[in-house]
């Protein structure tokens, strides 16, 4: 990784590793088709089993707090929808792992680690591995800083951090790899032969002309046709695989308001404007608005005219050095600014420099003797001013990989100054182009060249005191109260709806949640999800503590993991059902009559002619989408005769075929029309292989019970 990079971000490389890994989900499927901190909980010591091997729940916590840590450590927030996020990306990447070496140790395929330095030191790098190396100016995947970083892992004398990096990291590519290798001995056998591609463009070609007759499923009320729970279950049962059945539960639940109210919103503001005089008389505003709380961290540094994005930026490009505007709303919060500078500045800034390091940017480890590190940055600057090839010093003494091979170049914008070493920014930002010299940072020494600087624009050094518009504790209190008034009168589904009305506040529904759910309906809540698996059927909750509101909730209907009772399957097998009964009953008025005309009487429906039926087009002209009358219209017994009754999708329909003929076809490319019809089919492979592998499997989640 370049120094630059560590410049940007302090964080260790292994914390961005952990990010990366933490979103790979199951990679296979993107290949081919193009509440935090849980502990174990004393209830199971596995998180699961996949087709009988363990997950242990140690090394589960491990991964998912790993992961969770990573996140923290970059400054980003883990809410309870990140964290339920990472664990399903852990539970499916044990999933894929086993899945995945189950086969591929029956076969030998296996990824040697000639192979894995090869792919990861190339362009084909994995995504997750090249953004660790990627130039944010270029775009460009530094395959030095790769190595380098990768042999220092290796030589590492912290078996712990090698560990983590081979788990986090090296073990998942390895897993892809050998997922790809798997997968590609099914879509590498992908072939479609050159007489399919002819029957399929000959059949394209097909239309017909026929004669038809009509009678819409709408003639036979509905309220004449009983469709029984027994002729669902009997027809769910010869479909069980489109009606299998998770287990899940449903409930109905209450909120209450607990956001802040206008009188809480007056308080902020007027906290913040007895606070404008102490600012504006400041002579150490970062003192100032830290000793205060500010939700806006102090930046030591100047943005550009054009890169302010706050509500009053208008007010604070408009004001005098010194002056305080505020408080103004911006994005839930109140905020009062003081405007400490301002100067010209430039938007772009071509620079190059050769580091002399005094510490490992990985580790922050000691590495050269900070006097030894300023005596040859010294020596290399003289020879530089001497007339010396900076170019060619640099790539032959700068220990910043990530730009010694551009001749230690880089360009930033005004927007990369808050995120560069202090030291290093105001060098580039603030000395005049054409500067050079050596520069001391907390990484080690610099000889500088400040090559160009474009797009001057005026630029404001502010301070902003910012405070969150939050709930008071009166309003809070009265949300929970209420809350807590409505679950004591609430002990079963009769008592919940009595309250309901009582209370006059809104019933809300959440259907079909299931065990790992991390929300109900509108509700983001884990612990909510949890509390439904663990009680039956008219529990009645506490009250749920959402932050900005609280949740009582009545667990209404619970359905068991299997197939569809008719009672959920009903409301799709019925109708397929009612429209079978009716076209019975629509063919058995007709019998045996054979006359068009006479058909279409007796159903009170119409006939037509469709002179251009086309056998590619699954829409019929006059009828809608009804694909049964298409294959029939091309079928040979039809022709001059008329059909049996067919049961279509609007109704039940009567063709007799008067001729079938070709459209002539323009010249076809046969070469490309195979590509791509393998490579549609390589993609159904890809994705249907591993599909049947997680369907055989035996997998048993038990997360929940271990307190997920």
């Amino acid at each position: 990784m370049s120094i630059i990079q560590s410049l940007r971000d302090k964080a260790a490389v292994l914390l961005s590793v952990m990010i990366a890994i933490s979103l790979i989900g199951f990679l296979v499927q993107d290949a081919f088709i193009g509440k935090s901190g849980n502990l174990f909980s004393g209830q199971s010591n596995t998180a699961g089993t996949i087709n009988g091997k363990k997950i242990e729940l140690i090394e589960f916590n491990q991964k998912v707090n790993a992961s969770e840590q990573a996140y923290r450590s970059q400054g980003l927030q883990t809410n309870e929808m990140m964290t339920q996020s990472i664990i399903e990306n852990v539970w499916n990447g044990y999933i894929q792992e086993e899945l995945v070496k189950g086969e591929v140790e029956k076969l030998g395929i296996r990824v040697t680690p000639k192979e894995l330095g090869s792919i990861l030191f190339s362009e084909d790098a994995p995504q997750e591995f090249r953004q660790m190396f990627t130039d944010r100016n270029t775009g460009m995947y530094d395959i030095n800083a790769a190595k380098n970083w990768f042999n220092g892992v290796k030589k590492s004398t912290k078996e712990e951090d090698v560990k983590v990096v081979v788990d986090q990291l090296i073990k998942p590519i390895e897993i892809n790899l050998l997922t790809q290798k798997y997968v590609s001995l099914f879509t590498q056998a992908s072939f479609v032969p050159k007489w399919m591609i002819e029957k399929m463009n000959s059949d394209n070609a097909m239309i017909a002309s026929v004669d038809f007759a009509g009678g819409p499923y709408t003639s036979v009320s509905d309220s004449t046709i009983k469709i029984s729970d027994q002729e669902i279950a009997d027809y769910v049962n010869k479909h069980k695989e489109d009606f299998k059945q998770d287990h899940v539960k449903s409930l109905s639940y209450v909120t209450f308001n607990a956001n802040p109210t206008v009188a809480d919103s007056q308080k902020v503001f007027n906290a913040l404007s007895q606070l404008k005089e102490e600012l504006r008389n400041t002579n150490d505003e970062k003192g100032f608005v830290t000793r205060n709380n500010t939700t806006l961290p102090y930046f030591d540094g100047f943005a550009i005219k054009s890169k302010l994005q706050m509500s009053a930026k208008d007010s604070i490009i408009g004001m005098a050095v010194g002056a305080v505007v505020g408080p103004y709303l911006d994005a839930g919060s109140y905020v009062i600014a003081k405007k400490i500078d301002s100067k010209s500045m430039p938007d772009s800034v071509k620079v190059r420099h050769i580091l002399f390091g005094t510490i490992n940017p990985q580790t922050g480890q000691a590495t050269t003797p900070d006097s030894i590190a300023k005596k040859r940055a010294d020596s290399v600057f003289a020879v530089i001013k001497a007339g010396g090839n900076f170019g060619t010093l640099a790539a032959q003494l700068s220990e910043d990989e990530g730009s010694k091979q551009k001749g230690g170049e880089y360009q930033f914008s005004s927007v990369d100054a808050s995120t560069l070493d202090k030291e290093f920014s105001n060098y580039i930002f603030n000395k005049p182009k054409g500067t050079s010299g050596v520069l001391k940072t907390s990484f080690g020494y610099h000889v500088m060249e400040v090559l160009d600087q474009k797009n001057f624009e005026p630029a404001y050094k502010v301070a902003y005191l910012a405070k969150n518009i939050v709930a008071s504790d009166e309003t809070d209190n009265a949300a929970s109260s209420a809350a807590t008034q409505f679950a004591g009168s609430s002990r079963d589904a009769k008592t919940f709806d009595e309250a309901v009305v009582k209370m006059k506040v809104q019933k809300n529904f959440a259907d079909n949640l299931k065990e790992m759910d991390y929300g109900a309906g509108q509700l983001n809540s884990r612990a909510l999800v949890k509390w439904a698996f663990e009680n039956k059927v008219g529990a009645v909750s506490e009250p749920f503590d959402l932050k900005d509101q609280y949740v009582v909730a009545l667990i209404t209907n619970e359905i068991e993991e299997g197939v569809q009772p008719p009672s959920i399957a009903r409301v799709v097998v019925e109708p397929i059902l009612r429209n079978q009964k009716k076209a019975e009953l629509l063919a058995k008025k007709v019998g045996s009559e054979k006359n068009l005309e006479k058909i279409a009487a007796v159903l009170g429906g119409t006939t037509g002619r469709i002179d251009t039926l086309k056998f590619a087009d699954p829409f019929v002209q006059n009828l809608g989408t009804e694909i049964k009358v298409i294959g029939a219209a091309f079928n040979k017994k039809n022709l001059s005769n008329v059909s049996d009754a067919i049961a279509g999708q609007g109704g039940v329909f009567y063709i007799k075929v008067n001729n079938v003929a070709s459209l002539p076809s323009a010249a076809v490319d046969f070469v490309a029309q195979k590509k791509a019809l393998e490579s549609q089919l390589k993609q159904y492979t890809g994705y249907s292989t591993m599909e049947a592998l997680r369907k055989s499997a035996k997998i048993v989640d038990k997360r929940r019970e271990s307190g997920y």
